[in-house]
């Protein structure tokens, strides 16, 4: 019998994956700041993300940027050396089973790649660790982007908790729960 495998000879430890059929995740390192800090400040993504066209100190950036990380990747297509997106898994909590999870297209064009990256930065997070659920905290003008009901269950609406463009939005909480996952990955 194989040190990996177990009792009934099945294999007890699963590698978690960072390599997909048209994406791969590469960890984020100090190379990329300068690509992240505009991308951040870009008209594209500005105001819509994390700090919401504040502009801070290229330390205090950094920093930010790791504050409560628990895993953080760049989506890289097969073809395109150039990074598609950034996913990252923050504000765990080992103790009740979840965890936040984060996506944003780095690209202006749409592709459909960033979905893959998604789905294989799930996988990656589910197999290294015991999550019962993912949070996604997403803003009522993004709420397209996710299909509630399928994969993501609304489980918490903040009204106009957002302000954007003029207006007040409200902010979805959304939930991925590690059987529902399960489930559509065999599917």
């Amino acid at each position: 019998m194989s040190a990996a495998s177990g009792f009934g000879g099945e294999d007890r430890f699963v590698t978690a994956p960072l390599h997909g059929r048209h994406v791969y995740l590469r960890q984020v390192g100090p190379e990329d700041y300068r690509l992240l800090r505009t991308a951040e400040l870009s008209s594209h993504l500005g105001v819509r993300w994390r700090h919401r066209g504040a502009s801070l100190s290229p330390e205090q950036w950094a920093q930010r940027l790791w504050h409560s990380v628990l895993a953080q990747h760049l989506v890289i297509g097969h073809d395109d050396p150039n990074p598609i997106g950034l996913v990252s898994a923050y504000q765990a909590n080992f103790q009740d089973g979840y965890a936040y999870l984060a996506a944003e297209r780095l690209q202006q064009r749409v592709s459909p790649l960033m979905v893959f990256g998604v789905a294989l930065f799930v996988q990656y997070v589910f197999t290294c660790w015991d999550f019962h659920k993912l949070y996604l905290e997403v803003a009522e003008y993004n709420a397209g982007r996710f299909r509630s009901g399928r994969l993501f269950e609304t489980e918490a609406r903040l009204r106009e908790h957002l302000w954007y463009r003029g207006r007040r939005w409200d902010q979805l909480i959304l939930a991925l729960a590690r059987h529902g996952w399960k489930r559509a990955d065999a599917s």
